[in-house]
């Protein structure tokens, strides 16, 4: 077990790191990101919107008719669109550690799965460059089932998208860079 947990303990700092980097520093993931123009719709969105969630707009028809579906369908052509609108009425704290804690912990655990996969591929003897280029191709991986779909089904704006995609390889290229280093065929281990 400590074959796997170290270093993906290790993963997962190096990939805390990056995404503070990434998010914090270069400021790459930004570009599409837009904020409301003025605080009247928001004042009107905390008048009318009380419950959590994700928003949509034109929202689904509650009736399943021809007509409601029409209706849904006009709205939706003649825009706007609001695809993906996460929604708190509440407001938060964006300097809770509890986001950092959680953070660090869904990295360990993605790190532990992608040393787990790492480990299935040992019995073909990779060499280092063949390990970390598996756990960067479960980066490229996550961004087609993630930030791709998202930009299909959801219209999120391909800009994001591609830096999403880029992130995601970057980040598990240099997870990968660790993960390779800590596991490894048993014949290279014996020789290290």
């Amino acid at each position: 077990m400590n074959r796997l947990v170290v270093p993906a303990l290790l993963a997962a700092v190096v990939v805390f790191i990056w995404m503070f980097i990434s998010w914090a520093v270069i400021g790459w993931h930004d570009l599409e990101i837009k904020s409301f123009p003025d605080a009247t719709e928001i004042e009107h969105m905390k008048a009318v919107m009380h419950e959590p969630g994700i928003y949509v707009y034109p929202g689904y028809p509650e009736e399943d008719s021809e007509s409601a579906m029409k209706e849904w369908t006009d709205k939706y052509e003649a825009g706007p669109i609001i695809s993906f609108m996460v929604y708190s009425p509440t407001g938060g704290n964006p300097w809770d550690m509890m986001l950092c804690v959680r953070s660090f912990i869904i990295n360990f655990i993605a790190a532990f799965l992608a040393g787990a996969l790492l480990m299935m591929t040992l019995a073909q003897n990779p060499n280092f460059w063949r390990r970390v280029t598996f756990v960067m191709l479960l980066g490229l991986f996550a961004g087609f089932i993630g930030p791709v779909i998202e930009w299909n089904w959801w219209g999120f704006p391909l800009g994001y998208t591609i830096v999403m995609v880029i992130d995601f390889c970057i980040t598990w290229f240099l997870a990968g860079l660790i993960l390779a280093w800590r596991i490894k065929p048993e014949a290279e281990t014996q020789t290290a």
